[in-house]
């Protein structure tokens, strides 16, 4: 589910700012941009963020303000002299010439050094703190397009129960055409011949294909699916698998619908349900 946190705070003289940003993905995966200072807590910001959220490429970006005074990044001396001294040494013994920019010597790894933090332990904690208010936010963002999801979901289960009625009520006049049908086909084929049709072979022909063509306990199944869809959205907790797992189901016993009815009237309900069971699909992959 997409969605957009954020969130500042302050940790003394340092500033602490956190965006979450989250797009739709069946899995979590989670992304962090971290300033120096608190790197070490990427593991730790990653199990806060499993904690909150289930599903989803979430991207957490946090910066600590380092720009005031006392806590500029400071320039290590040494470690630039050194990339100085190589780079001069290589020039000499090739011959070539280059234009050194203090610009892009400072991008080296180690130039820059962010300065330590006496009490690292206490702004772990209001980083924390920060992070879990954007996380919050978020969510609410996600409650709010969760509410429009779910009625769109309820919608759909509508739609299906009232093809579903259709189909149960069709179901028994399939037989009833089956076997006038197969009646009128007998009988014209037997007066041709000079023979006469035998009820009974008739009756056991109407019974074998009803049985083949039975879909009572599909109807049964499709129906309790949509039952338990239902009553899964009801439900505090993250159902978003478990509502992926019910749309197979519905999709399984409406295609075997579709395959044992053999009635061009049911097939026409049949793909109106695959058609909303399709749009449902779309919606709960994108549910934690």
């Amino acid at each position: 589910m997409t969605g957009h946190g954020h969130a500042s705070g302050s940790h003394g003289e340092l500033s602490i700012d956190v965006e979450v940003r989250t797009v739709n993905n069946r899995f979590l995966k989670v992304s962090t941009r971290l300033s120096e200072i608190i790197a070490s807590m990427d593991p730790k910001i990653e199990g806060i963020v499993r904690e909150s959220l289930r599903r989803g490429t979430v991207n957490v970006s946090i910066r600590v303000g380092n720009s005031i005074q006392g806590h500029a990044p400071q320039v290590q001396l040494e470690t630039l002299k050194s990339y100085i001294d190589q780079v001069s040494s290589l020039l000499r013994e090739s011959g070539h010439a280059i234009q050194l920019e203090l610009g892009s010597l400072l991008q080296l790894p180690g130039v820059l050094a962010s300065p330590t933090y006496d009490d690292i332990e206490a702004l772990e904690a209001s980083v924390t703190t920060v992070l879990q208010q954007a996380l919050s936010d978020l969510n609410q963002m996600r409650a709010t397009e969760g509410n429009s999801m779910a009625q769109q979901l309820t919608d759909g289960l509508l739609q299906i129960r009232s093809f579903r009625q259709n189909i149960l009520e069709r179901a028994p006049l399939v037989i009833d055409e089956y076997r006038r049908r197969l009646e009128t086909r007998v009988r014209s084929s037997l007066a041709e011949l000079g023979h006469s049709s035998s009820e009974i072979d008739v009756l056991r022909e109407v019974l074998q294909h009803s049985d083949r063509c039975d879909i009572r306990e599909e109807l049964v199944r499709l129906a309790s699916h949509l039952e338990q869809f239902q009553q899964s959205m009801k439900q505090s907790e993250s159902q978003g698998r478990r509502l992926d797992f019910l749309i197979q189901e519905l999709f399984r016993e409406t295609n075997t619908i579709g395959s044992k009815a053999n009635d061009a009237t049911i097939a026409h309900d049949v793909v109106s349900i695959k058609t909303v069971i399709e749009q449902m699909r779309e919606l709960v992959q994108n549910i934690e």
